[in-house]
This record gives structure tokens, sequence and C-alpha cells, in this order.
């Protein structure tokens, strides 16, 4: 029987350094250390920086696209627009922590971290590529919505604290409220 691949547990490692000294305390070292492993272990999986931010954009990417099979209950080649931003907006608003705001800001800066997070976006919202002037009042109400999940991550991530279950709840509803009566 193989080996389970140890892949995983130094992506989580890398997800701990960062979530306790920032993107910048992210180091092959501050991994090892964490991970409790050898470096040359951490090689075999990501030989340089660059590889183990690649890993972590895969996965992070892979974490959101389960969360919105979660949120919307199908695939969303059987959902209408509509259901796949309400899942968005949920999905958004119950799986995201704050490591992942760093990882995210930072793949614009390099088209293979970008690469994981557009195969999600576009696979959920291949619509998204049309323009805004082009587009129906229900595909704009969607983006709006979906805009406003992605703000209310980024004000949630620059609070002290997380908000409350109940407040969540209320600014999602708020939210889905722009879908109007298709929500």
């Amino acid at each position: 029987m193989a080996r389970p691949s140890a892949r995983p547990q130094l992506i989580e490692a890398a997800l701990r350094v960062v979530e306790a000294g920032g993107i910048t305390a992210l180091t092959l070292d501050a991994v090892v250390e964490e991970a409790g492993m050898t470096k040359r272990g951490l090689i075999y999986h990501f030989p340089n920086k660059h590889a183990l931010l690649v890993g972590i954009h895969e996965e992070l990417a892979d974490r959101i696209e389960r969360a919105l099979l979660d949120a919307t209950g199908r695939d969303p080649e059987g959902a209408s627009l509509v259901d796949r931003t309400k899942g968005y907006v949920l999905a958004s608003l119950r799986s995201l922590t704050h490591v992942e705001m760093p990882f995210i800001l930072e793949a614009a800066n390099d088209p293979e971290w970008m690469a994981p997070w557009l195969r999600v976006y576009r696979r959920w919202f291949p619509e998204g590529e049309q323009p805004v002037e082009d587009m129906d009042d229900q595909s704009l109400r969607c983006l709006v919505a979906r805009m406003a999940a992605d703000g209310l991550w980024g004000y949630e991530s620059t609070l002290a604290s997380p908000l409350t279950s109940e407040a969540r709840e209320r600014l999602a509803a708020s939210i889905l409220d722009v879908l109007g009566e298709d929500a």
C-alpha cells in the first residue's frame, strides 16, 4: 500500500505560517519547522517557494469549489445563474478565512497563481466574461450580489473579531435581496 502524500500536510503548515505571521513569514524553512518535516521532504513536493505558492493557490481554489458545490447542492452545469450566485454568496460567507485574502490578492501578480482561481470562477460563472453593458438585468443583479459577497469578505477580514453567525446571516439575506424575486 502506498504511503499517503505529505503534500496536504505541507500546505496546511504553510497556511498556519501565514495565519500566524502574514504572507511575508512564508519561507520554506518556516514551513518545514511548522510541519515537523525535513527540508528534503518539502523540496520533494515543492522544489521552491513558487511551486509551494502554486500548490497553496490550487488547494484554496479547490476548497472554494467544494464550498460552492455544498452551498449550491449541485454542479454548476445543473444550476441556474441565480442558484449559482446564491451558492457563491453563501459559500463566501461560510467558508473563507482570513488566510485566503492575502493569497487571492497576491494571485494577481502571477498567472500561475491566478489560474486555479480563474478555473473555478469561469466554471461557475462563464457569463462573467460578458461586458457589464451587455448584461441583462438578472445577470447584472447576480454580478452585484457576488461583488457584495466579495466586499463583505474583505470587510470582515479587516475586523479585529469575526462577525457573529447572526450578523453573517443578516448580511447574506441583504445581499441576496439584490436578486429580487429571482431568489
